[in-house]
């Protein structure tokens, strides 16, 4: 019995993946359960696990690869059986899927195409004029070239070039980043934000001392099992919940003929992996304390970076925090992740001249900007919101007592 490995539907909008492993070469055992491909969309990386045991005996599709959701990644045959070999065909096509080459024949021309060569790899020698005849067997399953073996024989090339042919005045072509996978998704989405949304940013300058004498007070000492580190993020998430009672559009989806205002208040948190910004979802703020939303605020940025993200929790998010602080910027203006009506950005906090009480002190400041779609938010909402919020942050003792 043969059974397909498919790319499972992530239960949000994503439409394709990239192939970024294989935990298993074709013809190794599998076991039920054992994860046997590793698929990045634009939100997670989706490990496939086996759903029989058996024998891999085909891959489709290589690392690198794009492939749409649904699709075949590769084969099981089931344990204690054998695949039928169809008559003319070798074992070795079976393995590939591809034509043998006949012995003693080079690979060039129409033979080159037949060859088991990936997508990727095939890229990589048209660009850097590689001749793929030069690679007898590839290093991938079944002997096919893969991205690594091209890459081994343009490192020999490069080696083997004298200095002399290598002019320093000489300008390197800049290779061009394909808008493909996650990061097409990404691009489609922020253009679609940015022409089909009418975005009104306003800031509010806040005084965040006493959240920071609040923060630095979990910090340092020995502190115990059950002490939490504390960052600004949950603050200004519960202020968020407090701001949307005077704004409660703060908190809705926006389509083409209508919004609707959302019943759970579900607050995505960007996480920064390098190249690709991630956002996974506390749900439920309204019915989580400070402490609460700190440890999961925590535990998801760690399972972002360590790439251990399900779908669950990336989905759901009713408004948008992202914070620049740590990178030292003062004031951001992002762009609304759709239908959402709200995004804020966080600046980073820092000590000012402020006059109080007619006498001036050094406080700590923050400034946050508050992104609204205008068809459902007006200016004066928008700012009576943002008041709300540095109201409760600039007094964290009466946003506590708010929550009770």
């Amino acid at each position: 019995m043969l059974y397909e490995i498919k790319v499972p539907e992530a239960g949000f909008s994503v439409t394709e993946g990239t192939v970024v492993q294989w935990h298993k070469n074709v013809g190794e055992k599998v076991q039920k359960g054992e994860t046997i491909v590793s698929v990045e969309t634009d939100k997670v990386v989706v490990e496939i696990p086996a759903r029989y045991t058996g024998v891999l005996i085909e891959i489709k599709h290589e690392v690198g690869e794009i492939v749409p959701t649904g699709a075949v990644l590769g084969m099981i045959q089931a344990e204690g059986e054998e695949k039928p070999i169809p008559a003319g065909e070798t074992r070795d096509r079976i393995s590939t899927g591809k034509e043998p080459l006949a012995a003693g024949t080079t690979a060039t021309g129409l033979e080159q195409e037949r060859r088991n060569i990936s997508p990727l790899a095939k890229d990589i020698a048209r660009r850097e004029g590689i001749d793929l005849s030069r690679i007898s067997v590839g290093s991938g399953p079944g002997g096919r070239i893969v991205k690594e073996d091209v890459l081994r024989l343009l490192q020999k090339k490069e080696t083997a070039e004298p200095e002399t042919k290598k002019a320093p005045t000489k300008i390197e072509a800049q290779e061009k980043v394909k808008l493909v996978g996650w990061r097409k998704v990404i691009a489609d989405r922020m253009i679609s934000s940015a022409r089909n949304v009418p975005q009104a940013s306003t800031l509010m300058e806040i005084d965040v001392t006493e959240i920071a004498r609040i923060i630095a007070s979990t910090r340092g000492g020995r502190g115990g099992p059950d002490q939490v580190r504390l960052t600004y993020l949950p603050f200004i998430m519960k202020a968020v919940q407090v701001g949307m009672e005077v704004a409660p559009e703060i908190n809705a989806y926006c389509y083409d003929d209508g919004f609707i205002l959302q019943r759970e208040l579900n607050i995505g948190v960007a996480v920064d992996l390098g190249e690709k910004l991630i956002v996974p979802v506390v749900k439920g703020v309204r019915d989580k304390s400070i402490r609460e939303l700190a440890e999961e605020v925590r535990n998801l940025a760690e399972k972002a970076r360590a790439e251990k993200l399900e779908a669950k929790d990336v989905e759901g998010g009713t408004i948008t925090l992202t914070n620049l602080g740590p990178f030292g910027a003062y004031a951001a203006v992002p762009l609304i992740l759709q239908p959402q009506t709200t995004i804020i950005g966080i600046g980073a906090s820092r000590e000012v001249p402020s006059v109080v009480n007619g006498s001036i002190e050094i406080r700590k400041s923050m400034m946050i900007t508050g992104v609204f779609d205008h068809r459902v938010i007006n200016g004066a909402a928008g700012a009576r919101f943002l008041r709300e919020m540095k109201r409760y942050l600039e007094d964290p003792k009466a946003l506590m007592l708010k929550m009770r």
